[in-house]
């Protein structure tokens, strides 16, 4: 079995004892979290301030409704995991939001999806697609009934954030 590698920077428990103040530097300059490890498994995961409370004030915006286009109907699968992974997708990335395409990336892969991103930064590529197609596609890990799971995250660029990785979400399909 193939170990995958964490497209986010990592540390061990020791190296925060050691430099705490490190990791928040190496946070800050990969524009993520540090996922911290203790004896091979993760431990926490460290922020810097800005970051905790841009995931802060993203999560209101989420609970708040902020989205201006009405919900939409979910889709009926006869698979019923494919049909709770749906479901997830639906609630965790909410149509009419805005999401930067690293946290997407990050919340497909720990829904059982293969990476998009690729090398250093990469959320260029899914950027670029995106501009392209309209859309974002996402392979599972693992089939489903025999058959390869493919999410396509339907939208565009926001233009409006501060940075130009962020994505407004406007529907998902899955097949």
């Amino acid at each position: 079995m193939e170990l995958k590698k964490l497209e986010v920077p990592t540390t061990s428990i020791t190296e925060v004892k050691r430099s705490p103040m490190e990791v928040f530097d190496q946070a800050k300059q990969a524009g993520t979290a540090v996922y911290v490890f203790n004896r091979e498994k993760v431990a926490g995961v460290m922020l810097t301030q800005t970051q905790y409370e841009t995931l802060l004030q993203e999560l209101d915006e989420l609970r708040d409704g902020t989205s201006s286009e009405p919900p939409q109907k979910e889709e009926e699968y006869a698979d019923t995991e494919l049909d709770e992974l749906y479901k997830l997708l639906q609630k965790s990335l909410m149509t009419g939001s805005s999401i930067s395409a690293k946290v997407l990336d990050e919340r497909m892969v720990s829904y059982g999806f293969i990476t998009r991103k690729t090398g250093f930064g990469g959320v260029t590529d899914m950027i670029n697609e995106l501009k392209q197609s309209g859309k974002i596609t996402y392979q599972s890990r693992q089939k489903s009934q025999g058959k390869n799971v493919i999410a396509e995250i339907m939208g565009k660029q926001e233009k409006s954030a501060r940075l130009l990785d962020h994505i407004i979400i406007e529907k998902i399909y899955m097949k």
